[in-house]
C-alpha cells in the first residue's frame, strides 16, 4: 500500500495563527495524502473540532483568542475528542517546556521545525490510533 493510500482517510486539524506556517504545514501533509482543515485562532479551531472530528490536532501554543493550552483543555473535556492526539508547536521555549512535560500532548516541536519531523510525528499519531 502506498504512503498516500495509507493516509487517505486520516484527518488533521491545524490551528496556527501564522498564515505562512499554517500553509507550509498543510501543504506538507496534503502532499502525503492527509485530509487537512485549518484554523487561524483557538476559537475557530474549537469550532472545527466540533464539526470535523480529526485523527490528530497540530496546535500552536501561542494563539490569539484562545491559546493552544485552552484548546487542549476544551478538547479533553469532550468525550469524542478526549483521546485525540495533539502535537504542540511553538517558538517560545517556556511554552514548549510545559507542553513537553504535560501528558496532554503527544509531542512538542520548536519553531522553526523540519517539516519531515512534523510529518513523522503525525504519521506516528495516526498509525495505530496512538492516543495520549
Amino acid at each position: 500500500m502506498s504512503t498516500t493510500a495509507h493516509h487517505k482517510l486520516k484527518h488533521v486539524l491545524i490551528i496556527e495563527d501564522d498564515a505562512a506556517m499554517r500553509e507550509m504545514i498543510a501543504t506538507s501533509l496534503r502532499i502525503r495524502g492527509f485530509h487537512v482543515r485549518e484554523a487561524a485562532d483557538g476559537l475557530a479551531g474549537l469550532r472545527l473540532l466540533e464539526a470535523y472530528d480529526p485523527d490528530v490536532v497540530v496546535v500552536d501554543l501561542g494563539l490569539p483568542v484562545a491559546t493552544g493550552f485552552d484548546v487542549v483543555k476544551e478538547l479533553r473535556a469532550v468525550t469524542s475528542t478526549r483521546m485525540t492526539p495533539v502535537i504542540a508547536i511553538s517558538g517560545f521555549e517556556d511554552q514548549l517546556k510545559i507542553a513537553k512535560e504535560s501528558p496532554e500532548f503527544l509531542a512538542a516541536l520548536a519553531k522553526p521545525f523540519d517539516p519531515e519531523a512534523l510529518l513523522r510525528t503525525v504519521e506516528r499519531a495516526t498509525a495505530g490510533g496512538t492516543a495520549v
